[in-house]
């Protein structure tokens, strides 16, 4: 794998969606990071051979969507928890 794919994949978009969580920023704005980290991640593979080329980006795709996946999936639960502490209080 390329080492630049390989640094977003395992380093960069778990480390903007270890951010979102801890400060809160917009949803847009993550994924606006995700994207730009996706972006240079397909730049650094454009000059390579077809077959690696093709490997680094289904790699890259793969961890883009589990990003944006798991990004959802906070957001899904820090509103189910929203709905129980509110029927909680209203009880």
């Amino acid at each position: 794998m390329n080492p630049k794919v390989k640094i977003i994949i395992e380093e960069l978009f778990p480390k903007v969606i270890e951010t979102h969580i801890r400060m809160r920023s917009s949803i847009e704005a993550t994924k606006k990071s995700l994207d730009r980290y996706r972006t240079m991640g397909l730049q650094a593979i454009r000059n390579l051979p077809d077959e690696t080329q093709l490997e680094n980006r289904q790699a890259l795709d793969s961890a883009y969507e589990a990003a944006l996946k798991s990004l959802d999936e906070f957001h899904s639960q820090e509103t189910a928890d929203r709905s129980s502490l509110l029927q909680n209080t209203l009880e």
